[in-house]
């Protein structure tokens, strides 16, 4: 991180220019351009004890099929190149990743995307353990495996999306209103 100096302005610009031309694509960059301030420490720590104490995501039956149909192909085609074998726990791995990755995002489920990204990992990993040749054969045959990114507002939908409900059902029992009653909440912003 680089900090600039408030008595020399001059030398500010040169610092910046400096940083936009050696580190285009560094994410600090970006968020120093956007003004956007970083996380503090004490909301990351909260945020984590928060995860850990109070999501616990888990799996469906439906979401083991795409894992299953996953091991399945990458065993019979990194079988076929001749590469290092797959194991089950490498699958293993990828539940544990996916459940992990959905507590990130304070989920109470496993969805089909944080299997998606779990499996990617996987992949990512194992085709970097293999032989040139192989990997490239390997990654062409399982690209449908490939994690599509999505939108990061996602994230924050789900989190007011969590945050109307819990407030919903405090304002409930605070009132003595029925739990199936719907009713209007309003969420202020500090």
């Amino acid at each position: 991180m680089c900090r600039m100096d408030d008595d020399r302005p001059d030398r500010n610009e040169e610092i910046k220019a400096h940083l936009a031309e050696n580190m285009l694509e560094n994410e600090t960059l970006t968020m120093m351009q956007k003004n956007v301030t970083p996380l503090t420490q004490e909301f990351l720590r909260k945020y984590i004890i928060y995860a850990k104490r109070f999501c616990f995501p888990r799996l469906n039956e439906c979401d083991t099929d795409k894992v299953t149909n996953f091991y399945k192909d990458i065993r019979r085609e990194s079988y076929s190149v001749g590469g290092h074998q797959i194991a089950v726990r490498h699958i293993e791995s990828v539940l544990r990743m996916s459940e992990a990755y959905a507590r990130m995002h304070l989920r109470d489920h496993v969805r089909s995307d944080d299997i998606d990204f779990a499996i990617d990992m996987l992949l990512e990993s194992f085709l970097q353990s293999q032989k040139m040749t192989v990997a490239r054969q390997l990654s062409k045959k399982l690209g449908k495996y490939k994690y599509q990114k999505n939108d990061i507002n996602q994230l924050l939908f789900h989190m007011l999306n969590k945050e109307a409900q819990d407030k919903a059902v405090f304002e409930k029992a605070e009132r003595g209103i029925e739990v199936t009653e719907k009713i209007n909440v309003e969420i202020t912003v500090n």
